[in-house]
């Protein structure tokens, strides 16, 4: 904005050019020495495995459980996992599950896992599909990405918008993203009141959107849910990054 000859205001913003600028910010106004959502997030998915103090022989039943989630899209049930983990017996099968769902490690619908970050048994908005053809679904937006990391291996994410249930399209190369379609794909994460279980608290409302006008539009016309913060694909893939990135080391 600046004078011209005649001495008048020159490119002046319009009032929704502002307040539209002014929203947009109130994503971005984190001052330096508070976290965000997501790296809180981050780090109460990773402090509850530290807490649960495993066992090197119980952490090798975890990840037997995230190896094959990740193969079928789905969990082992209590009487495999007891087999293949040479465990005692079925109770003693059924007694880690419970210990590993009660820290909120994984979570259980009567006697079937049906979620282990980042896996979910149950259709969520994000599906995610590995060279081979075989796809899986994730339990949000950042543990979609972050698979890539957990696993190694390249993907491609597809998701829905839940502003215009718009497929969204992303591919995950050699800790790149390749390739989005949409190209103004953002991730925003509510930050209402969560409490409990992250798979069933936070997971639903961590989600892609096709630009940053959609979130917009989502937020108006859910208000319970509008406060939070937006990420752009970038920083949603270092999160899931370092979320996952050593969970099966």
């Amino acid at each position: 904005m600046f004078q011209d000859e005649s001495g008048r205001l020159a490119n002046v913003p319009s009032v929704d050019t502002l307040r539209k600028a002014m929203r947009e910010n109130d994503f971005k106004r984190v001052q330096p020495f508070v976290k965000s959502l997501m790296d809180q997030i981050g780090e109460t998915v990773r402090g509850r495995l530290a807490a649960a103090h495993l066992s090197p022989a119980e952490d090798d039943v975890r990840k037997y459980i995230l190896k094959e989630f990740a193969k079928t899209g789905k969990a082992p049930s209590e009487t495999t996992i007891a087999e293949a983990m040479k465990l005692p017996s079925i109770e003693a099968a059924h007694r880690l599950v419970e210990r590993l769902h009660k820290a909120d490690i994984l979570t259980k619908e009567g006697a079937e896992i049906v979620s282990a970050y980042p896996f979910s048994a149950k259709q969520t908005r994000h599906k995610v599909a590995f060279p081979d053809g075989h796809e899986i679904y994730a339990l949000c937006a950042t543990d979609a990405l972050g698979i890539h990391f957990m696993l190694g291996e390249n993907i491609v994410v597809r998701s829905r918008c839940p502003e215009c249930e718009g497929e969204i399209k992303i591919e995950v190369k050699d800790g790149k993203i390749t390739s989005c379609a949409p190209e103004g794909v953002v991730e925003f994460v509510s930050s209402g009141d969560h409490c409990g279980c992250t798979a069933k608290t936070f997971c639903p409302f961590m989600n892609f959107f096709c630009s940053q006008e959609h979130v917009e539009k989502w937020r108006e016309k859910n208000p319970a849910s509008s406060k939070g913060e937006m990420y752009q694909l970038h920083q949603v893939l270092e999160h899931g990054k370092h979320i996952f990135g050593d969970f099966l080391k």
